[in-house]
């Protein structure tokens, strides 16, 4: 098994060796349903009454214990992890303070709840092309996809290509959960079509993962969602437009051409 990480400075590292299948799950696959936070409040006091939890599992590891959580078939909505015992408890239910209700158990154990949150805000966006680069006075800058506003004069929009791209670099490993496009809202919006939505722990489009497709086409200012089903594990999210343009009425669209074009893009999920 390759693992794509250099460790170049050796005493600089702590590494952390995980199971085989828990690798498969950091691979930038779409094999992940969800990720849990840890509750850095949480004080180790959980209730021991059997019907908080899914069931308990004894001589576990962390990494496994995440992935009993993922693949429990029953709705799991957290866990408790004790480092101490590598005892697992799946939960069926959060928990509260009113939970501590006289009848618990306290220790090392760490809770993990369901959570999400916006992943691509600010975060560094490389292009196929830049419009601004043709005309620097469009206000189509590459930083307008991130920059968390939907309503502004200024948008993100590549040059006019067969096949446009845009990355986002979300600076972390993250599990991703959904991608909302928010289309162009001045005009030109039936240009959004065919878009494949990639996930990866590398930028290069062979090498990542199908998180979903948008087939399109889109209308001026549609806000259109596509979730990750299952959710995908990477750093790199790409959207990339793969059918050559069905537009004959407007000379840009010449031989296919396309052009990606967006008021904001956002990524939502869970750094890992």
């Amino acid at each position: 098994m390759n693992i794509p990480v250099l460790l170049q400075y050796t005493a600089l590292w702590i590494v952390f060796v995980l199971t085989t299948d828990f690798w498969n799950y950091i691979d930038g696959s779409c094999n992940v349903n969800v990720r849990y936070e840890r509750d850095v409040a949480f004080d180790g006091v959980v209730p021991t009454p059997a019907w908080y939890y899914i069931n308990s599992i004894p001589n576990l590891s962390f990494a496994s214990c995440t992935l009993a959580c993922f693949q429990s078939v029953s709705v799991c909505s957290g866990y408790l992890f004790s480092s101490q015992h590598s005892s697992c408890k799946l939960l069926r239910t959060f928990l509260t303070q009113i939970d501590r209700n006289g009848s618990y158990i306290a220790g090392d154990w760490e809770y993990r709840s369901r959570a999400a949150e916006i992943l691509s805000l600010n975060k560094p966006v490389t292009a196929s092309s830049n419009y601004e680069d043709y005309y620097p006075n469009a206000g189509h800058k590459l930083i307008y996809l991130v920059d968390g506003i939907t309503n502004a004069p200024g948008k993100f929009h590549t040059y006019y290509e067969p096949y446009p791209w845009v990355t986002i670099d979300l600076e972390n490993f993250s599990i991703i959960r959904d991608v909302v496009m928010y289309n162009r809202a001045d005009d030109h919006g039936r240009w959004l079509h065919s878009v494949e939505i990639r996930v990866g722990n590398s930028s290069v489009w062979s090498e990542m993962t199908t998180c979903g497709t948008y087939p399109g086409h889109s209308e001026t200012g549609d806000i259109i969602v596509v979730e990750c089903r299952p959710s995908c594990y990477g750093r790199y999210v790409t959207l990339k437009i793969v059918q050559l343009n069905y537009i004959t009425d407007d000379s840009n669209a010449n031989n296919g051409n396309n052009a990606l074009g967006f008021e904001e893009l956002v990524v939502i999920g869970l750094y890992f």
